[in-house]
């Protein structure tokens, strides 16, 4: 339901009008942009990623030093996780000393995370807690609330944009520095706070859902063993 509204107002420029009408449907003037060499809606703008949003790197403490996983609590994802498009939990963690001695970095929630390497280069995932992640991410985190639901899906378009971006050499990837230069397409600033309004409730519903079927899955864990050794019993 997000992504179909996304593509209705910013795919096929058809957001509420201040008539509450279809914008492009009904008429609405758009003009030719030469950085994108297409039609945008009149108003609007057209930045590098790195003018609304602050990027980062993150990087894989010694797996030979123990101290530095070892009761680790600090999340820290890889870039084989950006497969699932909402991380709600890592399957590694460091410790502080760990990220201290090498250029791990704490990432803050709702951040977005963008692999560069490999198989997954291009891909994005949303975090919703603090998080470290390995060099093969880029964290990207919007410098306005209003902008980051936004953000995150006109860089899942971007998707096979960046696949072909990504390729030509013997290891496919791409840089901080191609994916700060990225060009978007910057909405009015009250079109962007109703989108990111109406948006907000599904986020919330798809985190609640993930949270709510990965206890689930603990329990069911926790619960079968018991029952196979006849610990517990049904009645």
């Amino acid at each position: 339901m997000a992504k179909t509204l996304y593509d209705y107002w910013f795919a096929q420029f058809d957001f509420p009008n201040e008539n509450a009408n279809p914008y492009k449907s009904s008429g609405g003037e758009m003009v030719y942009n030469e950085v994108l060499k297409r039609m945008i809606p009149i108003g609007w703008d057209v930045k590098s990623l790195h003018q609304i949003a602050t990027t980062g790197s993150g990087g894989t403490p010694k797996s030979t030093i123990k101290e530095y996983y070892e009761n680790g609590i600090i999340p820290w994802v890889n870039s084989g996780e950006l497969n699932n498009p909402f991380i709600i939990s890592t399957e590694n963690f460091i410790t502080d000393f760990g990220m201290k001695n090498s250029s791990a970095k704490l990432f803050p929630s709702n951040t977005i995370l963008m692999a560069m390497y490999g198989a997954t280069a291009g891909k994005t995932s949303v975090i919703s807690f603090e998080a470290s992640t390995n060099q093969a991410i880029c964290a990207i985190m919007p410098k306005s609330n209003n902008l980051f639901h936004y953000t995150k899906f006109v860089l899942d378009d971007m998707y096979q944009y960046l696949i072909n971006l990504s390729t030509g050499s013997a290891r496919d990837n791409l840089s901080q520095d191609k994916i700060k230069n990225l060009d978007i397409v910057i909405p009015k600033e009250e079109i962007l706070i109703s989108f990111s309004s109406q948006i907000l409730f599904y986020y919330r519903k798809i985190e609640n859902n993930l949270k709510e079927n990965q206890q689930l899955s603990n329990l069911r864990d926790w619960l079968l063993p018991m029952l196979m050794n006849g610990q517990v019993k049904v009645e």
